[in-house]
């Protein structure tokens, strides 16, 4: 039976998703409140925080330095998140009663790397936030694990 503690983990997604979609907004509109936007002005190592790879490849503006920024954000976020998924892999069950087991969970450890396919197409000031998050998230999960260890099964003990 489905249980909501297996679906625990969709809720930092969940409520971080107008966050994302807020800060992605921010950096496609030239003009907000009738004002200027200057957050498009800045940019990290010469790449401006509202372009995205798949727009400068689109637009033919894609420079070395993009690739480099784009592509240390997009990898950073997919170490954050093979660690995660190495780190803080559930246990198998053993019971009949889980539906595709191993196969399942190798399955729902491949959707964590959507993020860092997610930074390929938004704004790199989006990316910049994902990377925070998943590395954020990463720190406060390990650190709860410590504090508040999971007490094996009765099948492991």
């Amino acid at each position: 039976m489905w249980e909501w503690s297996e679906a625990a983990g969709c809720a930092p997604v969940l409520i971080q998703a107008p966050v994302v979609g807020i800060i992605y907004a921010l950096f496609l509109h030239t003009v907000i409140a009738g004002h200027t936007n200057n957050l498009l002005t800045e940019a990290v190592f010469g790449v401006p925080l509202g372009s995205s790879l798949i727009s400068s490849i689109g637009g033919g503006s894609l420079t070395l330095s993009a690739v480099a920024v784009f592509g240390v954000v997009t990898l950073l976020i997919a170490a954050v998140a093979e660690v995660t998924r190495r780190l803080l892999r559930p246990e198998p069950s053993a019971s009949a009663s889980t539906p595709g087991g191993e196969r399942t969970l190798r399955w729902i450890g491949l959707l964590q790397f959507g993020t860092a396919a997610a930074a390929v197409f938004v704004p790199l000031a989006a990316g910049l936030y994902l990377l925070v998050t998943v590395a954020w998230t990463l720190a406060q999960r390990l650190i709860l694990r410590r504090k508040f260890p999971t007490e094996p099964s009765a099948g492991q003990a």
